[in-house]
């Protein structure tokens, strides 16, 4: 019953992708997942904003353990109006300049990584 019910989500959750994607140049979670939310809810009316965001990162193959670092850089791309052809590293660079240490961080983060 739980694999049925986390099929059910992953399939609304990918419909409303193909259905939104193509008009939303958001890049972070203050997008496509707003605006998809209520539309997977309305396919799957238990659904937590959990399990939603869940089915969101498994479409995109991002790993669960992957998913909170991936989170925390869409919020620090939404706080900072992206523009629309802006990659990420480009706001976060931006953001970093304006003194946003959060962006700062995540840059550092990154660097360390390469």
């Amino acid at each position: 019953m739980v694999h049925e019910r986390e099929h059910l989500i992953r399939r609304a959750v990918q419909r409303v992708i193909r259905a939104l994607a193509d008009e939303q140049h958001t890049v972070g979670a203050g997008g496509l997942f707003e605006l998809a939310y209520p539309l997977v809810a309305a396919d799957v009316p238990d659904a937590s904003a959990e399990e939603i965001r869940a089915a969101f990162a498994s479409a995109w193959d991002i790993a669960p353990v992957n998913r909170a670092l991936y989170e925390q850089v869409l919020a620090v791309c939404d706080r900072h109006w992206p523009g629309e052809n802006e990659t990420i590293d480009q706001i976060l660079h931006r953001a970093s300049r304006g003194g946003d240490v959060e962006a700062m961080y995540l840059l550092a983060l990154v660097k360390s990584a390469h």
